[in-house]
């Protein structure tokens, strides 16, 4: 597991480089192209170049992003339900359907209504067992 995630670190890092390496060419790009919308037509070479690199570095983050929401739906029941973060003392917590592609935010993961919900499910934080009630917006999403 280790060596995975250096190779994932590595993978990120070039990454970020494409992406600053990108933001340092865009400004000339960008000048020239605005310096001739309506006196000239573009250059052909230089909007292919353009688009070349930005429709190889989307591709590359999103296959990226792919990566990493498998790993976060891997940890995740194959319900798809999970508790509510900071629930109530001594009530009942709510269970919210977190979608087949939970947004992972810090140590929480937001369910399809919007609640933050912990990232499992069964015994929560105050020892009560995982019959949760549903929340009623998650019940009518699916």
């Amino acid at each position: 597991m280790a060596g995975a995630v250096l190779i994932d670190a590595e993978e990120d890092r070039r990454l970020l480089e494409r992406i600053r390496d990108l933001h340092a060419s865009l400004v000339p790009d960008l000048a020239w192209l605005a310096r001739t919308v309506g006196e000239e037509p573009p250059r052909p070479d230089i909007l292919r170049d353009l688009g070349e690199r930005l429709a190889d570095l989307g591709a590359d983050l999103i296959s990226r992003a792919d990566e990493l929401d498998a790993q976060v739906r891997a940890s995740l029941p194959d319900h798809g339900w999970l508790p509510e973060a900071g629930a109530r003392r001594r009530a009942l917590a709510v269970a919210h359907q977190v979608g087949p592609h939970p947004l992972r935010c810090g140590p929480i993961f937001l369910a399809v209504c919007g609640a933050a919900c912990f990232p499992f499910y069964g015994t929560d934080p105050t020892g009560r067992t995982a019959r949760h009630e549903r929340c009623e917006k998650c019940l009518h999403v699916r």
